[in-house]
């Protein structure tokens, strides 16, 4: 992977007495300005980038419906911090429940339910939504995956308008290479200003580097949100050809629970009604399985 050279802030601190030569945080006592190309990189750039997606990507998906409050619990299980209710949106936990057989006798099994419904949240309430077996739901997994790989062309043609619909478009890549070239042109300048700095109060070299410092500022706002656009779009491919090639590893619908394939393709599940559980691919397409005792087809 190719790197890049990295960026920094400068001016963050200032020294107010050359007397003490002591420096202090910068709190708009001199103008703040961001440079690029400034120092070799600690990681590459695509590295940075896939890893700032991963860190938006879960701050989006461990917050409550509401969006008030950051949401915490464990992940001791491949279905932990991925399955949420899908009717009132917060998390499904993991139960171990029994039922009784002929002889009343007691048979243990594994479950998982929307915590609001089994009464484990206080602050709601109101959700009546059911259990659903845990080993139903990992056979479920493994029938949609088969399934997936039978239909190999259709999972491509899905994938590929998910990415195309985040993807720039030929005006939006001539905009943000224009940017950039806009962006550098203006590090150059700034720079070079700095070099020669004023000893003195100079008003027009400040407001000069003020004025372009807030240039630097809107331009790289537009630039940060095209090139957000541009990792989106890389993102969802990287994770489409992880999901396929996974599915050529797919023998049988009976296939032991795949807990890899479940950890690194799976964005998160959503828990319905009547036990329908819609998976959600990290390559941005979805499909619907029944995690229940009576066998039914997956539908998109």
């Amino acid at each position: 992977m190719k790197s890049t050279r990295a960026t920094a802030w400068r001016k963050k601190t200032v020294t107010l007495d050359f007397l003490t030569h002591k420096r202090v945080i910068n709190k708009e006592h001199q103008p703040q300005y961001f440079v690029r190309n400034n120092h070799p990189p600690i990681i590459a750039e695509g590295e940075w980038n896939y890893v700032q997606q991963e860190l938006k990507r879960r701050n989006r998906k461990y917050r409550d419906p509401d969006d008030k409050y950051h949401m915490r619990y464990s992940g001791k299980t491949p279905f932990s911090n991925k399955l949420f209710c899908g009717e009132c949106g917060r998390t499904v936990i993991r139960r171990r429940l029994a039922s009784h057989g002929k002889n009343r006798e007691k048979n243990y099994f594994t479950a998982w339910q929307c915590r609001v419904a089994c009464l484990k949240d206080p602050n709601f309430k109101d959700c009546k939504s059911k259990y659903v077996w845990e080993e139903e739901l990992e056979k479920a997994f493994m029938q949609l995956l088969y399934d997936l790989k039978e239909n190999k062309a259709w999972v491509i043609e899905e994938g590929k308008e998910a990415i195309s619909n985040c993807s720039l478009s030929e005006a939006e890549v001539a905009r943000i290479n224009e940017l950039s070239s806009q962006i550098e042109k203006i590090n150059v300048r700034i720079s070079e200003m700095v070099a020669r700095e004023s000893s003195s109060n100079d008003a027009i070299y400040d407001a000069t580097l003020r004025h372009l410092i807030y240039e630097q500022e809107i331009l790289q706002m537009e630039y940060e949100r095209l090139d957000e656009n541009k990792q989106d779009s890389a993102y969802l491919q990287k994770h489409l050809n992880e999901l396929l090639e996974y599915l050529d590893e797919i023998n049988e619908p009976t296939d032991d629970f795949r807990v890899d394939i479940f950890a690194n393709a799976v964005e998160r599940g959503l828990v319905y009604d009547q036990r329908r559980v819609e998976f959600e691919f990290k390559c941005g397409i979805a499909f619907s399985v029944w995690a229940n005792r009576q066998k039914k087809k997956s539908t998109k």
